[in-house]
């Protein structure tokens, strides 16, 4: 039986199932041909699926539930939790956000809510690679001999701005340096 916290607060759902699913994106490159040619379009967030009956006895527990996944921030964004569960745990995923439709419908024969609900991952590893990697300069490709580049003043006079690292950032940044690279 599977077991999950948000926050360090214990979802506590009786026959608890939790679903692993994850997006593989790729693009057909093969036009009108019979090739099988696609293009990676990137790893997408992990997203976990969790199933379990609530008992009518328990309404503040399905209250709570309902109130941790409406919650937001002072800016209006639903709030990011930390996830405690074996199969999160077993696929490196640490914080988590609720999307989609949460449900609890009666159940059609136990007296209970059957509960459903999904989250997804937040700065998930191929996120926070592709974060990591230098960003390059976009250019037009296009030039002629009487092009000339042009730099402004300000930016030859002014020092670059820096760049504030995140809370979040520092405590991957710190488990990054712990754990090292699996390469």
């Amino acid at each position: 039986m599977s077991q999950i916290a948000l926050d360090g607060e214990l979802i506590n759902l009786k026959s608890c199932k939790v679903q692993l699913s994850m997006q593989l994106v790729e693009q057909d490159m093969s036009g009108q041909s019979s090739s099988t040619a696609s293009s990676e379009q990137g790893d997408k967030a992990k997203e976990l699926k969790v199933t379990g009956l609530i008992p009518f006895t328990d309404k503040g527990q399905l209250s709570r539930l309902f109130e941790l996944a409406i919650a937001k921030d002072d800016s209006g964004n639903r709030l990011v939790r930390r996830i405690g569960s074996d199969l999160a745990r077993a696929v490196k995923i640490r914080q988590v956000k609720f999307f989609g439709q949460i449900t609890a419908p009666e159940h059609p024969t136990l007296l209970a809510w059957n509960v459903s609900f999904q989250l997804r991952e937040y700065l998930s590893i191929p996120e926070v690679a592709e974060q990591r990697q230098p960003q390059t300069d976009a250019s037009t490709g296009q030039s002629t001999e009487k092009t000339a580049k042009v730099i402004p003043t300000a930016a030859i006079t002014e020092a670059p701005p820096k760049v504030e690292v995140s809370s979040v950032e520092k405590f991957l940044s710190s488990v990054d340096s712990v754990i090292g690279d699996p390469a």
